[in-house]
């Protein structure tokens, strides 16, 4: 047993030695990356933290949304160079309601708070989520506002403190204070003190009142889901409440101004009333925009987004949808939309939501992707797929007579039949009955795969439809119908529906552009037979006559 003895003894002294040298490289290894993250990345921002407009980060902010030759049609939000406000030109009661909620020991910490750490990691551990309270400070929340990512990873988080000290050793409280209120993002494009009172209501910094204040700091965390204007105003008034409690608690309101703040309604700035264009659509780049990079980044970012909507184009497609809505007004029509799309590129050249923007009942409503009944304009989509299976061809002899399917008796539009009709004239005068029984001849789930292939999303469950698909019963988006209408002028090949083709910071760097390819939807043979028929007036006139002109 002796023999053994020393080699095994001596095994475990080098299992220890390495153990020992395993821990002193990951304890200098966390060593260098405490020193060294600080310095880089107060080397890195130095400038920035040296000056402080820099350090504010609000010029050239805004986005702006230009048509395909480079004219804008829709902005929002501004920062002007006039827009910084002292201390003392802002209410004291913005500044208490802002201290209360955000950071009631700000002017006893270095630029971070341990007890508001401690908490917030208590609070993540309780909600079973590691990230969704920070603990920050008004200073860290500057840092993170104006200089760093909003990713909430531990590097970041490190870095944001770090800077916070930094900053918290070059400017005073009050500057820091001023800075920040200076440059925080409220909602509704504004950022910053001034453009917050006078965007919500009307008015300059110091005459804000305790409620008023408490709505804008309340609206802090989400401004655009808390905005009291195109937000949620129910969880915007939850918020006000929340930070007059808190103004309560840290002595800055009586019990009784409390009460008489709750009980005060608050009167919004009237929206100014301008020419406008393509809202809808710039309201579809807008929530695409901000999924991809978050409100306060693009506005921030002062993004130039450049869209394939031609604005002469818009202009001309407004002015048709309101001559044929007041056209149909008298059949009961009052609503309207249009769509347009560049078949070799996919971009949406016009969109027309609804014929009014500014009415109150429907004007919001954008029709253009509400999925609706397609009636007869889904017809092409599974004649097209008949033709390419070859099962019918233009020139194929269809029966338009009355026929039943089980309990199912169609019609014509018009209650007429015409007998012995070719494919061509049948799909040009949009004929029911040779519609059903090409749909027939297809199946029914072969008619909701090409659907599906084609780009029309909502035509999904082949069990919810029976033949009555024929007559486009099922719902689909008109933006969806128009670019399988597309892919037919473009040989079977389909280009994604683009709205946006270049995003520009207001630094010019190129933050995306569309590199979107074409894919096969459809035949060339069958893209090009579907297209003869659709363009053949001399097949449709018999029924829609000179309406085609």
């Amino acid at each position: 047993m002796k023999l053994f003895a020393v080699p095994i003894n001596m095994w475990h002294r080098l299992m220890a030695v390495r153990l020992r040298t395993k821990i002193m490289v990951v304890l200098f290894m966390l060593g260098v990356f405490f020193l060294v993250v600080p310095m880089v990345t107060y080397a890195y921002f130095a400038k920035d933290i040296s000056e402080p407009e820099r350090l504010m980060n609000r010029n050239n902010t805004g986005i702006v949304l230009l048509d395909r030759n480079g004219e804008p049609f829709y902005s929002f939000g501004h920062v002007g160079t006039n827009d910084n406000m002292t201390l003392d030109q802002v209410s004291d009661n913005f500044e208490h309601a802002l201290l209360a909620s955000e950071d009631k020991n700000f002017y006893n910490h270095g630029g971070f708070s341990v007890k508001a750490m401690v908490g917030a990691l208590y609070a993540n551990a309780v909600s079973g989520n590691a990230t969704k309270y920070g603990g920050s400070t008004i200073t860290q929340q500057l840092v993170k506002n104006t200089l760093l990512s909003s990713n909430k990873n531990f590097l970041r988080k490190y870095q944001e403190l770090s800077m916070a000290i930094a900053i918290d050793r070059n400017y005073t409280k009050d500057e820091i204070l001023q800075m920040y209120i200076n440059s925080v993002y409220y909602g509704e494009g504004a950022f910053g003190i001034k453009q917050a009172a006078k965007v919500y209501f009307d008015k300059d910094p110091k005459d804000l009142t305790v409620p008023e204040s408490a709505m804008l700091v309340g609206l802090l965390p989400a401004p655009s889901t808390l905005s009291p204007i195109s937000g949620d105003a129910n969880k915007a008034r939850e918020q006000q409440q929340l930070v007059l409690t808190r103004m309560t608690e840290a002595g800055y309101l009586t019990a009784d101004q409390k009460t008489q703040a709750t009980a005060q309604q608050l009167a919004f700035a009237p929206k100014t009333a301008e020419e406008k264009h393509a809202q809808h659509f710039a309201m579809m780049v807008l929530d695409e925009l901000k999924s991809t990079y978050g409100e306060e980044t693009i506005i921030r970012g002062g993004y130039r987004v450049t869209t394939g909507l031609d604005l002469t184009w818009q202009k001309e497609a407004e002015k048709l949808i309101k001559d044929r809505v007041a056209d149909l007004s008298q059949k009961g029509g009052n609503n309207a939309s249009l769509v347009a799309i560049d078949p070799k590129t996919g971009e949406i050249r016009a969109l027309v939501g609804s014929v009014n923007w500014e009415d109150e009942k429907f004007g919001k409503v954008n029709m253009a992707i509400s999925p609706r009944q397609p009636g007869s304009s889904f017809k092409p989509i599974y004649y097209t797929e008949a033709m390419d299976k070859r099962l019918v061809t233009p020139a194929t002899i269809m029966r338009d007579e009355p026929k039943t399917y089980g309990t199912y008796r169609p019609q014509n539009y018009d209650f007429r039949f015409r007998g012995n009709i070719p494919v061509r004239n049948a799909l040009g005068q949009s004929l029911n009955i040779p519609s059903i029984e090409v749909m027939e001849k297809l199946g029914v789930e072969s008619a909701v795969a090409t659907a599906q292939r084609m780009g029309i999303n909502d035509v999904n469950d082949p069990t919810k439809y029976g033949l009555t698909l024929a007559l486009g019963t099922a719902e689909a988006k008109l933006t969806d119908m128009t670019n399988a209408y597309a892919a037919f002028a473009n040989l079977g090949n389909q280009h994604p529906a683009v709205k946006v083709t270049l995003i520009k910071d207001k630094f010019d760097n190129i933050i995306f552009t569309n590199e979107a390819e074409a894919r096969r939807v459809q035949s060339p043979e069958a893209s090009f037979l579907i297209s003869s028929i659709l363009s053949d007036n001399e097949a449709r006139a018999p029924t829609f006559g000179a309406s085609l002109n």
